[in-house]
């Protein structure tokens, strides 16, 4: 099938979660968690959803984001795959904190409806969050490959 076609069924599109949490430590060493959705380690239209998007957010620094003490980190996440699912087919894949907040791994199927639609984010007085994001090329996902094949 096309991938016009398949992206109109979100049964093949997006597969049922299958969480994992991982305990980490984050860059300086501090305790941190992690969960990956495990759905996507054999994940068939990696190809056609080839743009990885790490998102973070800055919980710690960021003044717009410290005026909001009740942020949420499933809402953060709620709140990208919203926005970018209205535009593009998008793949929450991981969540991991860092030393300062949360970054998001994603991954779409339009490079140029996520970057129109993040301006758009950005550029909203009333958003939920200030954020820095990262896109890429990444047609295999090894941006999340050692992600995808930990042990659980």
């Amino acid at each position: 099938m096309e991938w016009n076609e398949i992206k109109t069924d979100d049964q093949k599109i997006y597969p049922p979660n299958s969480i994992t949490l991982f305990l980490m430590d984050t860059e300086s060493g501090l305790p941190g968690t992690c969960w990956v959705d495990k759905a996507y380690a054999n994940y068939p239209y990696k190809k056609e959803c080839m743009f990885n998007c790490y998102i973070s957010v800055d919980l710690q620094n960021d003044e717009f984001n410290l005026q909001n003490s009740d942020l949420d980190y499933a809402d953060i996440e709620d709140y990208f795959i919203e926005q970018l699912r209205e535009v593009c087919i998008c793949h929450m894949v991981a969540r991991i904190t860092t030393d300062n907040g949360i970054a998001i791994e994603l991954y779409a199927d339009d490079v140029e409806r996520v970057i129109q639609k993040l301006n758009e984010i950005e550029s909203d007085g009333s958003r939920l969050v200030n954020f820095n994001c990262e896109i890429c090329d990444d047609e295999n996902w090894d941006n999340v490959s050692n992600l995808l094949s930990e042990e659980e």
